[in-house]
């Protein structure tokens, strides 16, 4: 059996996507197991990856429920002794944080590291407590998430609700305590605290988001600085955006008025664009927003809608799908195990093969992850590859 070099746990699919996006880009092996119920027949199989991400899909859960998928991950995942073992976290704090934390901690006996830091998307780390774009999180777009709010409190008060005391070491300096939170504030902030990490691997649990794996992906395998993986076929797309966050509302808008011929089929509602004849097409749940339906029943829409699409004569289409939810309801549809990764389209959209089959290509970024032109620019390139 191969040896793993990075074994990451992340709390929903696009995530465990992302973060695992910047091994692959450079060069590593990198698969991602889209649900927990999939990991031990994936390990079976003998040759491992150099990097495994799984996808506990737990941010919705209830606490102890989250913990106890987190603890079965781990479970499975320790005996492959990683160098680097990784908890992945949403970097605005949603979900399930402390508590799959700690139910990570007590499992690996590591000390924790904690910095969900991602700079180059305006997430900053100081004093415990995450900012977005300069403002304190709660005060940002993403308290308002109505599914999964993040949290008021800082890093620091979290944990000790808690029961677990953790000081916060300023950016640039060594944590050296048993548990340590880590300011950053810039990408080499995180630079420097992964090849800290680094000169004693098997001490720590890492706690982050994308911005420290990117930082982790350059020091694991620094032969390789550029891009080298392949591009990701785009002259056929499926734009599926399950997000009916305000920002995924706004790229779909950007999109329409740059393509105003783009044939959009609306999930839930009885729609004649499925038959519409097109390379490219886009997947939304209404015409309108609503509240009608709940974020379960449009994920089941939009799978629904999928998979009749997918039965079209011709070449299959990159999937872009666009939200946790939907991308897993999706792939569960398809009867997915895992994602052989390719590395990313752009930082933060990760792209692969679905089962490692060439002809399945796939293309995920979270809901309200990039600015208002992202899906633009992914038309842009498709008319350009095209």
């Amino acid at each position: 059996m191969s040896e793993l070099v990075v074994a990451i746990v992340a709390d929903d699919l696009t995530g465990a996507m992302d973060a695992a996006a910047p091994f692959a880009r450079r060069g590593a092996r990198t698969s991602v197991v889209i649900a927990l119920e999939h990991l031990a027949e994936v390990i079976d199989q003998g040759s491992l990856p150099d990097v495994l991400a799984i996808n506990t899909e737990s941010r919705h859960l209830p606490a102890d429920q989250a913990a106890r998928r987190v603890a079965t991950a781990f479970g499975q995942l320790l005996p492959l002794t990683p160098r680097v073992l990784f908890k992945k976290v949403d970097s605005t704090l949603r979900g399930n944080v402390v508590a799959e934390c700690l139910a990570a901690r007590r499992c690996s006996e590591r000390g924790l590291v904690v910095c969900p830091a991602v700079p180059v998307q305006g997430r900053t780390l100081r004093d415990g407590q995450v900012y977005v774009h300069g403002e304190p999180l709660a005060a940002s777009d993403y308290g308002l998430d109505a599914r999964s709010a993040p949290p008021v409190e800082s890093l620091p008060m979290l944990f000790a609700c808690k029961g677990l005391d953790i000081p916060v070491i300023p950016a640039g300096e060594t944590p050296d305590a048993a548990d340590a939170i880590v300011d950053a504030v810039s990408e080499s902030d995180l630079r420097i605290l992964a090849r800290r990490l680094l000169e004693h691997p098997r001490r720590w649990l890492v706690v982050g988001a994308a911005g420290l794996t990117e930082a982790l992906a350059g020091e694991c395998f620094p032969a390789v600085s550029a891009a080298v993986s392949a591009a990701p076929p785009l002259d056929k797309l499926l734009i599926v955006v399950g997000s009916r966050c305000d920002q995924a509302r706004r790229q779909i808008a950007c999109l329409c008025e740059a393509y105003p011929d783009l044939p959009i089929v609306h999930a839930m509602e009885n729609d004649s664009a499925l038959s519409a004849v097109s390379r490219h097409r886009l997947i939304i749940p209404e015409r309108r927003p609503s509240s009608r339906f709940t974020a379960e029943q449009v994920a089941q829409g939009m799978a629904r809608c999928v998979e009749e699409l997918l039965k079209l004569p011709g070449r299959a289409p990159l999937l872009l799908l666009t939200g946790g939810d939907t991308a897993m309801a999706v792939m569960e549809s398809l009867g997915v195990r895992q994602v052989e990764l390719e590395g990313e389209w752009s930082p933060g959209v990760a792209w692969g093969w679905l089962d490692g089959d060439r002809q399945r290509p796939v293309m995920t970024k979270a809901g309200g992850f990039g600015d208002d032109a992202l899906l633009m620019r992914l038309g842009q390139a498709s008319t350009t590859r095209g």
